[in-house]
């Protein structure tokens, strides 16, 4: 298997032509360059500044900057808050999926436009599934994927043909700071019957990985991306997180799209799920006996790469 970047970047403008449609269903990915409006990512970074700084209580640090988010302070402050606020940055994480700015960011008409000329459908056909803000830390080692297909996690087409994976970088992303990897042409596979390994604890994520030997059939493509650009690639390809040894969080949003009007598209349910370490600093500080128990579903939701 041989390791080298990306050449598949030469598609800039707003929507996708005939020979980068074919690279997509040749590769199984495509990267649009200089896409997605500023205002968009910048809405979604002041989110994650403005929670970090609700639950870090931190907020003297930033005063007087224009776009705190950009800073390497921002990023020295965050990395460490994990480390030492485990559950506050948790829900960090869980205040972030039901984020208006990142909603508007997965739908944009920049967005949607391309993914459903990718599916050969409609806007109006689409679905989507779990869009999520990442918040990779570096030398994280509980959350990083190892090779896998999407449609081992999202189920909501049958074959995992009327669907596909989102990834928008917040930022720019090198090698350094965990740029994806991607095996060109390995969708052609289809949709492999893996095998879920035991998790080692609650805090790693769920891993179904590809095996080895398929993996070493394809050449592993590492994909840097800078703020701006869309990555659309196969649910079915082979894909797996980039290690970040970078002094900085990698910031990412991600989100599967399906066609809800075809034969095969499974309807599904998300489940309101309140964060119990919130819950009960609530209920100390405020009457708030109504918010019910719940369980997680599924119990670990960091999906993707």
């Amino acid at each position: 298997m041989a390791v080298r970047n990306s050449c598949n970047e030469k598609i800039e403008g707003v929507k996708l032509n005939d020979d980068s449609i074919k690279s997509y269903n040749e590769n199984g990915y495509v990267i649009i360059r200089n896409i997605i409006p500023k205002k968009r990512i910048d809405s979604l970074l002041e989110n994650v500044f403005k929670l970090y700084c609700k639950y870090s209580d931190d907020f003297d640090s930033f005063e007087g900057m224009d776009y705190p988010w950009q800073t390497e302070l921002f990023h020295k402050k965050l990395i460490e808050f994990r480390k030492t606020n485990l559950e506050d940055f948790g829900a960090i994480y869980d205040s972030l999926k039901t984020s208006l700015s990142l909603t508007q960011l997965a739908s944009d008409d920049q967005v949607v436009e391309n993914v459903a000329k990718l599916l050969k459908t409609e806007v109006s056909n689409l679905s989507i599934s779990e869009p999520m803000c990442r918040l990779d830390v570096p030398d994280d080692k509980r959350n990083l994927f190892d090779w896998h297909q999407d449609r081992s996690y999202f189920p909501q087409n049958r074959d995992g043909l009327n669907g596909l994976v989102c990834w928008i970088p917040l930022m720019d992303i090198t090698e350094e700071m965990g740029a994806i990897h991607i095996s060109p042409k390995s969708h052609l596979e289809g949709n492999l019957n893996l095998l879920q390994k035991t998790k080692k604890d609650l805090l790693h994520s769920t891993q179904t990985p590809v095996p080895n030997d398929l993996v070493k059939k394809y050449d592993d493509v590492i994909v840097p991306v800078k703020a701006g650009d869309l990555v659309l690639f196969n649910m079915l390809v082979f894909h797996s997180s980039g290690k970040n040894i970078s002094s900085k969080v990698r910031l990412t949003l991600q989100g599967r799209f399906h066609i809800s009007t075809a034969d095969d598209f499974i309807p599904f349910e998300l489940n309101n799920y309140y964060n119990p370490y919130i819950k009960q600093k609530l209920e100390e500080k405020y009457d708030c006996s109504d918010i019910p128990n719940n369980i997680r579903q599924p119990p670990v939701t960091q999906y993707g790469a």
